[in-house]
């Protein structure tokens, strides 16, 4: 069990971290952990709703003295990036994790550990149990599958929630506030293509060791798109005839990998070389592992056509990826940006993927309009899904400022406040709530999505008191 006498009073943050590291709970298989959301409220006596979509609200009356504060809603999500190592035999839809503590971290062995975001789940359930903390009306909102779209707070009815005061607790480095995000959404292209049978040498061009990274939160760092970097390959290469692609594998992630076969009729001579240089050239400093090959292919028994060929790899070249536009309000932020996330061959289908962000909704809209006209001018099919919208940076915010105090008065020292180009469930709520008053926080958390994630237990124990003050002055 994982108990820490330094941090006693955290005894039961660290109890229910462990009880749901025992029920697995992967986007998209979040029955068993609503259930057990479900059994708890049962349990406790509380007042709960489950909805459709596995999203579980449980509310908690006042304590003593708090009956007439504001109700607050805490808010995080259920679902996390499942992951593996290569030599790990767990079923990840079925198997418990197996945590273990390093020094002052919780690790997970083998896997992904969930910190993003059961420790806001463990937070709660510590805070629905306890018979001693004082607060006001609580209402606990756990939402599902927000690694793969923010679809359990698109789905939830606010209407059920009486706060308009909220804590979610999704961040991961203590003492740094978000307030607020850009809204986004993904633009999918569905191009119809010809084929042809095939007799030409084939090669397989392949760029691959980029650094990547999470589409908003790596998008100002300038680096390079595998599928762009390709694309612009390609198109220096002459006619040629693809008979396979595949670049990135996830809508929020800037591809770090494409591969793409084809054949070319003329040969390609030396043109290679020079084309190479030439795309990553603008790269040389930021993506110094970068790694681009030419080889030769098997023979391939059937293409696209050259015409088909040449109409996706213009679209792709098309396609702007990157930083669009800068904040004009606060210095540094990025406003909106774009980024081609993913390319596939299907049959006789590429299906391609953008991710759009901006901090502004008719910017958002300006830029899915463009794209949706890039599909048009080449004959795909373009559809939008995933919308959700931008949560705006309030000048006058309750929790913000009790949040900063609680924080410089434990602390010795000022709280960060940053808003994000990246996506939080706080930019749905604030879509839905009209009037409602947010901020993002947690504890130091790492290496996130990946079999290196690791929870600080210091920083879990800190931000547990922290959460109990704040409460305390709400």
């Amino acid at each position: 069990m994982l108990k820490f006498n330094d941090y006693r009073d955290a005894d039961r943050v660290f109890f229910y971290f462990e009880e749901i590291s025992k029920i697995p709970h992967g986007s998209f298989n979040t029955a068993p952990i609503a259930d057990y959301l479900e059994s708890f409220a049962k349990e406790h006596s509380l007042t709960y709703t489950r909805d459709s979509a596995d999203n579980v609200i449980i509310k908690k009356g006042a304590t003593k003295g708090f009956e007439t504060r504001p109700t607050v809603i805490i808010q995080g999500h259920t679902d996390m990036v499942a992951e593996k190592t290569a030599d790990c035999e767990k079923d990840l839809d079925k198997d418990a994790l197996d945590l273990f503590v390093d020094g002052d971290f919780i690790r997970a062995r083998g896997t992904t550990l969930g910190g993003d975001d059961g420790v806001a789940v463990a937070y709660m359930l510590a805070l629905l149990e306890s018979d001693n903390i004082p607060h006001p009306a609580l209402e606990m909102v756990f939402t599902s599958n927000e690694e793969v779209g923010l679809l359990g707070a698109d789905a939830l009815d606010t209407s059920l929630l009486e706060g308009r005061i909220m804590i979610n607790v999704d961040s991961d480095d203590e003492g740094i506030f978000t307030v607020g995000c850009a809204g986004g959404g993904r633009v999918d292209f569905t191009l119809p293509v010809s084929k042809c049978e095939n007799t030409d040498k084939c090669y397989k061009l392949s760029v691959s060791e980029l650094l990547g990274g999470h589409s908003g939160v790596e998008i100002d760092k300038c680096r390079a798109n595998a599928i762009k970097i390709g694309a612009k390959i390609l198109s220096a290469l002459g006619e040629l005839s693809i008979a396979s692609i595949d670049g990135g594998t996830k809508d929020n992630a800037i591809p770090r990998e494409f591969t793409v076969t084809f054949a070319s009729r003329f040969g390609i001579s030396g043109a290679f070389e020079e084309a190479k240089s030439t795309a990553l050239k603008a790269f040389r400093d930021i993506e110094p592992n970068a790694k681009v090959t030419l080889t030769e292919a098997d023979t391939a028994a059937e293409t696209l056509t050259a015409e088909s060929s040449k109409i996706l790899v213009s679209a792709l070249k098309e396609i702007k990826t990157g930083v669009i536009t800068m904040s004009e309000d606060i210095k540094g932020l990025v406003e909106s940006s774009e980024n081609l996330a993913i390319v596939k061959l299907d049959d006789d289908t590429v299906h391609f993927t953008v991710s759009v962000r901006s901090a502004k909704a008719d910017k958002k809209a300006e830029l899915i309009a463009n794209l949706k006209a890039i599909g048009a001018k080449y004959g795909a099919e373009v559809s939008v899904r995933g919308e959700y919208p931008a949560w705006e940076y309030k000048k006058d915010s309750l929790i913000r400022d009790i949040a900063c105090k609680v924080f410089s008065d434990m602390y010795g020292k000022e709280a960060k406040v940053i808003t994000i180009h990246a996506g939080l469930e706080c930019g749905i709520f604030s879509g839905k709530m009209e009037g409602l008053d947010c901020i993002s926080l947690g504890p130091d958390n790492y290496d996130i999505h990946t079999t290196e994630e690791h929870l600080s237990i210091s920083s879990t124990a800190r931000v547990w008191d922290f959460l109990k003050n704040v409460l305390k002055e709400i």
